[in-house]
């Protein structure tokens, strides 16, 4: 669904994304690894349109959309829950999933919603309490909740496990894995690389802006390399 052709990206002057190609099928989960500040964010922030790359080429459905607005590709349903969540505070969580089909999804409004307390029900109990309160597993909930509304074709989920108890971790890439049996391709860009390779079908590891190390997740697991870099092993 996605093609990454030799992207170049970054902010000003400085080029953080270098000669990056990456690829992401259809029902796939492919998981961006890689520790902070090697590119994981400007990446997803180029894929969504809120960085246009300097040089290089991103195709959805074999459709070229690098530099386009971001407002259009959320329209073909590439949908970003962005790292830190980004609720409205001080609305209730149910008025923060509805903005989620503000742009994209509203005909189908009533059933993603519903869909959305399936998949999470512990946000049943939380649906008129304002989103500020909630703790960080329920925010992250609310996050990608507000994704899905959205009528997504593709998910792009950046670091949803950050700031997590193990527990919550744990039950959080279940979600992430159960979302995705349903047909859902899901780009999940992460530093947890252990739950990550479990549930991934790809990966592909980030360093300096660069794609070091890429293939098969469970083939990944085995790589003495990033066992060493990223396990300690």
């Amino acid at each position: 669904m996605i093609k990454v052709n030799g992207l170049h990206a970054g902010y000003d002057l400085v080029n953080v994304l270098r000669d990056v190609t990456i690829e992401i099928g259809n029902g796939e989960i492919v998981a961006v690894l890689g520790s902070n500040g090697v590119g994981k964010t400007t990446l997803n922030n180029t894929l969504s349109g809120l960085i246009k790359p300097t040089s290089g080429e991103i195709y959805f459905d074999n459709v070229l959309i690098s530099g386009r607005d971001p407002v259009e590709i959320v329209e073909m349903g590439l949908i970003h829950v962005p790292e830190g969540r980004k609720l409205f505070p001080n609305l209730s969580v149910k008025e923060n999933l509805e903005l989620g089909s503000y742009r994209r999804g509203k005909l189908n409004r009533a059933t993603n919603f519903e869909r959305v307390l399936e998949i999470f029900p512990k946000l049943k109990d939380r649906i008129r309490q304002t989103a500020g309160t909630l703790s960080g597993g329920e925010q992250q909930m609310v996050a990608i909740g507000r994704g899905l509304m959205s009528d997504p074709r593709i998910l792009l989920l950046d670091e949803p496990s950050l700031g997590l108890s193990p527990l919550l971790v744990e039950q959080m890439f279940t979600l992430i894995k159960q979302i995705n049996d349903d047909g859902l391709s899901i780009i999940l860009v992460e530093q947890n690389v252990i739950q990550s390779l479990a549930i991934a079908d790809r990966a592909y590891v980030l360093e300096g802006g660069t794609v070091s190390l890429s293939g098969r997740a469970d083939e990944l697991k085995e790589n003495s390399n990033l066992k060493k870099s990223y396990l300690g092993l």
